[in-house]
């Protein structure tokens, strides 16, 4: 190719770039974690557009599995015992959103965390971006067995927050919720018989 054929850059129109899938305002505020990940999941049909109520949705109590309730009440209870004071009760909120997607900030004396929760284009797919930042060898330590889990953890969640978002509506309309109550009553045989 010669000279004369190489277009010059400055006449050349890119057009501009989306942004890709893997990216995420956690990555924004830690663009080098010392970890990361990203979990996406299907919305499961949830035909909810805020990143806001998706994120408060993944990381609501309610949200957990009993058997994650059961082993924190075991850890909170050591945490008593040897430091004599009990944990407080964290609760995540989104303390950003930009566009469809809603940042959590979750910084402590050891650890710089992000937590990106987005809609991917589309609205059928979720993705949820953690960054992690050591702020010292405590850090490192503190973080070291949520490490082994944490992916796991977070698939688990953002898997369970459509059906804790169905629950939710089911629970704001009394109607829908007292006919979803007569269908469990009949599927566990105590309700009136479906044969009437």
């Amino acid at each position: 190719m010669s000279d004369a054929e190489i277009p010059d850059a400055t006449q050349v129109e890119s057009p501009q770039p989306a942004a890709p899938v893997g990216s995420s305002l956690a990555l924004r505020d830690i663009p080098i974690p010392d970890y990361c990940d990203v979990v996406i999941v299907p919305t499961g049909g949830v035909e909810e557009s805020d990143p806001r109520v998706w994120a408060e949705a993944i990381f609501a109590h309610e949200n957990t599995p009993l058997s994650s309730r059961g082993l924190r009440a075991l850890r909170d209870e050591a945490v008593r015992l040897f430091d004599m004071v009990p944990p407080p009760e964290k609760e995540f909120v989104a303390d950003e959103v930009v566009g469809s997607e809603a940042l959590i900030v979750d910084d402590d004396d050891k650890l710089t965390v992000r937590i990106g929760v987005a809609l991917l284009p589309g609205g059928d797919l979720l993705q949820v971006t953690t960054a992690v930042k050591y702020r010292s060898l405590r850090g490192r330590l503190a973080f070291a067995p949520r490490r082994l889990m944490h992916a796991a953890a977070v698939n688990t969640l953002a898997r369970r927050a459509p059906t804790t978002l169905r629950r939710r509506a089911l629970a704001g309309d009394p109607r829908a919720a007292a006919l979803t109550g007569q269908v469990s009553r009949r599927a566990l045989g105590r309700g009136p018989s479906a044969s009437r």
